[in-house]
Parts: structure tokens; C-alpha cells; sequence
């Protein structure tokens, strides 16, 4: 009689497999989108701190999504001011109005919205690059969307395939 896969097992094997073909995408054929590793699988843990369903994934990509302009808006005020405390101002600041959107059940989900704001505002600050870059590779909005869009999808797919692999070994028990 086969054992059943415990979910642990299932979710290192799927997570770590698409998270290896994913980076080696980004670093390799990919790699002029400038896409962020780190931001992806940010976006695929948010995705499963979310609920890791269908409701979750729109929860944690809008979120997500809300976050990043939020991050941008951030961006764009650190490059008008040189003070470190205006720096500090401006990303406190937007932190504030950003989290005040849960007040709309559509982005009720702080957490992801965090996630969203500090990968957008750590790219930006860390790269120097400026918040009115859309361009990719270096413009922070589109760099952190498309790479948490990936990552919701990534979440998403390796949801369903560690359920497929949990429900035919259990299938195959029974």
C-alpha cells in the first residue's frame, strides 16, 4: 500500500523545482527584463499567506499590486528631497496612506501590502533608481510588478500541482 505524500515533502519538491526553472529564467533568458528573484517568490509566499486559493490569490495581488504604487509614490517624493529625514518622511508617509486603503475590503490584506511597498522601495533606494522609471529594467513600478505578478503565479501554479501530487498519492493509498 503507497503512502501518502505529506505536504511538507510535496511543497519542497514543487516550490523548490518552479523557484529553480523561475531564477534560472531571470538570471539567463529573461535576464534583460532585470525581473527580481527575490520579489517573486515574495509575491508567491504572499499568495499563500493569503489563503493560497483562487480568493486569496486576488487578495494578495491586489495587495501586492496597491503596495507597489504605494512604493513608487515613495520614490518619487525620496527624489525631490536629500534629507535623510525627508527620505524617512516620505516612505513613513506613504506607509500611512497606503495602509489606510484596507479601509476597501479589496485591499484588506496589510501584509501583502507591506511586502509590495518595501520590495519597491528597496529596489528603488538600493539601485538609486528613480520613481518616474517605467522602464524596464530599471524603472522600480514595472521591475516589481511584472516580478509579483510572476510570483502570484508562480504561488498559484505550485498550489495546484502540490495539490495533484498530495491527492494522487493519496488516491494511490486508498
Amino acid at each position: 500500500m503507497a503512502q501518502a505524500m505529506k505536504l511538507p515533502v510535496a511543497l519542497a519538491l514543487v516550490v523548490g523545482i518552479v523557484g529553480g526553472i523561475i531564477t534560472w529564467l531571470y538570471v539567463g533568458p529573461l535576464g534583460s527584463l532585470g525581473l527580481v528573484v527575490p520579489a517573486t517568490f515574495i509575491a508567491a509566499a504572499s499568495f499563500f499567506a493569503a489563503g493560497g486559493d483562487v480568493p486569496g490569490l486576488k487578495r494578495s495581488l491586489a495587495a501586492n499590486i496597491w503596495g507597489i504604487i504605494w512604493g513608487t509614490i515613495a520614490l518619487i517624493f525620496v527624489g525631490l528631497v536629500s534629507s535623510p529625514v525627508l527620505v524617512g518622511v516620505a516612505v513613513g508617509g506613504a506607509t500611512l496612506l497606503m495602509i489606510l486603503g484596507a479601509l476597501i475590503p479589496a485591499l484588506d490584506f496589510v501584509p501583502g501590502q507591506v511586502l509590495g511597498l518595501a520590495t519597491t522601495a528597496a529596489f528603488g533606494l538600493l539601485t538609486k533608481a528613480s520613481g518616474t522609471d517605467f522602464s524596464l529594467p530599471t524603472g522600480p513600478f514595472t521591475v516589481m510588478l511584472i516580478s509579483f505578478i510572476v510570483g502570484a503565479a508562480y504561488g498559484y501554479v505550485c498550489s495546484l500541482l502540490v495539490g495533484k501530487l498530495v491527492a494522487s498519492t493519496s488516491k494511490a493509498a486508498a
